[in-house]
């Protein structure tokens, strides 16, 4: 096994051990909605804390305003700057999308002001 193939593995076991579970709903994935038309997807992550303090916002339905997803390269998703997301019912833009080596996505999302679609 090569080692791209062994830290593929090794991603999709850490997502399936650490992405958040509502005890109602079940796993929560994210939705992915290209700007390019081509159809949204819904794939596993994992939610990272935001990195510096005023991510967060009191109040707000996510507690905070940045999101920052970790997506597996398994699950064969490019997203891109300008594409919006939805998680746990809340929209969200994407800002930042960077991939590591063996394409696994770490994506930087905004809470948006409008719901997606309007």
């Amino acid at each position: 096994m090569d080692f791209d193939a062994v830290v593929g593995a090794m991603d999709d076991t850490l997502v399936s051990a650490f992405q958040k579970v509502d005890p109602t709903v079940g796993v929560l994935p994210v939705t992915i909605h290209p700007n390019d038309g081509s159809g949204d997807t819904t794939v596993p992550c994992i939610v990272k804390n935001p990195a510096m303090e005023e991510d967060y916002t009191p109040g707000s339905q996510n507690g905070t305003v940045m999101l920052i997803l970790f997506i597996p390269a398994s699950a064969g998703v490019v997203a891109l700057r300008g594409d919006t997301a939805t998680y746990n019912g809340v929209d969200y833009d994407i800002l930042q999308s960077d991939a590591d080596r063996c394409g696994g996505v770490h994506i930087r999302l905004r809470a948006r002001t409008q719901p997606y679609g309007q």
